[in-house]
């Protein structure tokens, strides 16, 4: 992977988001976000190389919690050899490009130097809690509360499995991979996590 490729990886609610969007506007960089993304690398998935992403979900909420955890990093880890696949393409045509979001940490660290990937995370218990104030998981929640048929007890079930297994997916200790990692628990605000990524990469 270019050189000019930065990762800013982390957990559900660690702030990657704001400080991605902060960072790329401060110094121009070509912002990439995986979450906006994987609906196309949906599109580009196919039966015999991507079992998850193409993967008959139809019967999802019958699923044990194991099941969905292996579906929820099965899907990120096919997605990953394409996101690097587009990142070096735009890495040739920008000076700059910050990935943000989600990738397989095992496959990452075969091929992208540690001093270009930062995690972000934030305490267990914050993550849990504040996972539904985001916007596009509060969409989840809509979208459950929303299903005809489907008895009240039933929908809260859904809310908490569909929560436990975003959680258990992606809560990773980056120290396991050799990345750098800052705490959003230790940070007063987005403005002191940007300063801790920027010193990091020497901006």
């Amino acid at each position: 992977m270019n050189k000019n490729v930065y990762f800013l990886l982390g957990c559900p609610c660690s702030g990657k988001t704001t400080v991605g969007k902060m960072l790329a506007e401060k110094y121009g960089m070509y912002y990439v976000s995986g979450d906006d993304r994987r609906f196309i690398y949906y599109q580009r998935a196919e039966a015999n190389q991507h079992k998850y992403m193409t993967m008959d979900t139809s019967d999802f909420w019958n699923w044990p919690l194991e099941e969905m955890i292996a579906w929820e990093k099965g899907v990120i880890a096919e997605q990953t050899p394409m996101i690097l696949e587009d990142l070096g393409k735009l890495s040739d045509e920008h000076q700059y490009v910050l990935f943000e979001g989600m990738v397989d940490m095992n496959y990452l660290k075969k091929v992208v130097p540690p001093e270009q990937i930062i995690y972000l995370t934030v305490d267990r218990a914050t993550c849990e809690r504040v996972f539904f104030e985001r916007f596009d998981h509060s969409v989840m929640v809509e979208a459950i509360l929303n299903e005809e048929g489907v008895s009240e007890s039933e929908k809260t079930r859904r809310i908490e499995m569909r929560r436990l297994a975003a959680v258990n997916a992606f809560y990773e200790k980056a120290e396991d991979y050799g990345f750098q990692s800052f705490s959003r628990y230790n940070m007063h605000s987005p403005e002191e996590m940007l300063s801790m990524v920027e010193k990091y990469w020497k901006l």
